[in-house]
């Protein structure tokens, strides 16, 4: 079994858990609110722009039109006294600034109807703003019902150690009957008053449809992640899927570096080496391997920035990690060639 993949697999469950702990639907709804208002300012403070914009025009075209008034009016007064060679002279001029006049006609029609379509797109935001902060207070109202009422579950559980193990069970049995006639009751309730038929921001899904389907999707990849590790299918797909842009190798303690997917069959060799040496629990020859490998990647691959989240194909040890340590994070992977106990 590859080291490379074992070693990814640690961390991203560990990764996986910690970031489950951190999430808080309350906080999602929150931000997800927040972000709403802040596209809503952003569509006011493009409208105001545009208005200015078609302000601007016009005032202008205003001017230009009145500058043609007087040149016309000079040309006339000209004439009157004489001066053929200055009236020419103004009418040209007039006849060149109505010109651009008309010029500033389609522009003003065309940023007259961007204004429109701003205007009327912001109205339809707010009523899509409206309808989230609505549901956004029931949705952490439900949220929270339902965390305190885990909770009680949860306590009169530690009560029920006290008895005997027929009692628990019996208990258990009653506690698990009342909590699915309880979530029965609040589907029924919430479906008969709307609540989940109601649009979220225009489309035919609501909040409630896509947290939803964020759970099952999370739930459905993580049982085929488990029945694909039992049977030993695990690697190939995904590890495809991701070298198909090349191949992205983090280095625990250090940075990611991306190399090209033709770089494969070298990572290939040096996995096992590092195999072959944890296996016969001989430290030189893993800290040779992991120092020949490592040097490889920072040789082939281009470093990534700092900030860059993009998913590692391969994690390395860091070089200051012992043999002992490596080799027990694998056997909590159950590694070591032996298989995993069903």
């Amino acid at each position: 079994m590859s080291v490379f993949r074992r070693f990814s697999n640690i961390f991203q469950e560990k990764s996986n858990a910690a970031l489950d702990r951190m999430e808080d639907p309350s906080q999602a709804i929150d931000l997800s609110y927040q972000q709403l208002l802040e596209q809503q300012q952003k569509l006011r403070t493009a409208l105001v722009e545009a208005t200015t914009g078609q302000k601007r025009l016009e005032n202008q075209a205003a001017d230009m039109d009145k500058r043609v008034v007087q040149l016309n009016t000079a040309a006339q007064q000209a004439m009157q006294a004489g001066k053929e060679d200055l009236a020419t002279q103004a009418l040209t001029q007039a006849e060149v600034l109505g010109q651009q006049r008309q010029a500033l006609d389609p522009q003003i029609q065309s940023i007259k109807a961007q204004v429109a379509k701003l205007q009327q797109a912001i109205q339809k935001y707010q009523a899509k703003v409206t309808a989230f902060a609505n549901q956004r207070e029931s949705l952490k109202a439900s949220y929270e019902a339902s965390k305190a009422t885990s909770s009680a579950g949860d306590t009169l559980a530690g009560i029920g150690e006290h008895t005997s193990d027929a009692a628990m069970m019996m208990q258990r049995a009653q506690d698990k009957i009342a909590r699915t006639q309880a979530h029965a009751d609040a589907v029924d309730s919430l479906l008969d008053s709307g609540v989940l038929d109601a649009p979220l921001l225009g489309g035919a899904s609501t909040l409630d449809d896509q947290i939803t389907a964020t759970v099952v999707d999370s739930n459905v990849q993580a049982k085929l992640a488990a029945m694909k590790s039992q049977l030993g299918l695990s690697g190939p797909s995904s590890s495809l899927q991701l070298e198909a842009s090349g191949i992205v190798v983090r280095v625990h303690g250090d940075d990611q570096y991306r190399l090209d997917a033709s770089a494969r069959p070298e990572l290939d060799g040096f996995d096992h080496r590092l195999v072959a040496a944890v296996r016969a629990d001989d430290d030189a020859a893993y800290h040779a391997a992991l120092g020949d490998v490592t040097a490889f990647v920072k040789s082939k691959g281009m470093a990534l920035p700092h900030g860059d989240l993009t998913a590692s194909t391969i994690i390395l040890p860091s070089d200051d990690m012992s043999l002992d340590e490596v080799t027990s994070m694998l056997q909590q992977e159950n590694w070591m060639g032996e298989p995993a106990a069903t």
